[in-house]
């Protein structure tokens, strides 16, 4: 499992990159900015959940790109509330929230 789960994260990582460099090419064209935060979500979504990420590994990468989404797109409903979701994780464990 963890060997398809890897690949899996590899694929989406890939998209993401891909994603993220076309819409930074032209941040002004509407279907690279919605083609980039889509990558972005499927990317944080399978991050936050996967098994073969540990939580000190997965809880800041995806933290990270929600937040990242949440900059593009400000009214991100779903970015917002995995941003909520995650923050108190850390505070429920007593730890900081990463910058």
């Amino acid at each position: 499992m963890d060997k398809k789960e890897v690949a899996m994260l590899a694929a989406l990582e890939k998209k993401h990159v891909a994603a993220e460099a076309a819409y930074k090419k032209k941040p002004t064209d509407a279907k690279l900015k919605k083609a980039h935060i889509d990558a972005a979500t499927k990317l944080a979504d399978a991050v936050l959940v996967s098994p073969a990420l540990a939580p000190k590994d997965k809880y800041p990468k995806s933290l990270r790109l929600y937040r990242g989404i949440k900059k593009i797109d400000a009214k991100n409903v779903h970015a917002k509330k995995q941003i909520e979701l995650i923050e108190g994780i850390y505070r429920s464990m007593g730890r900081p929230i990463p910058k």
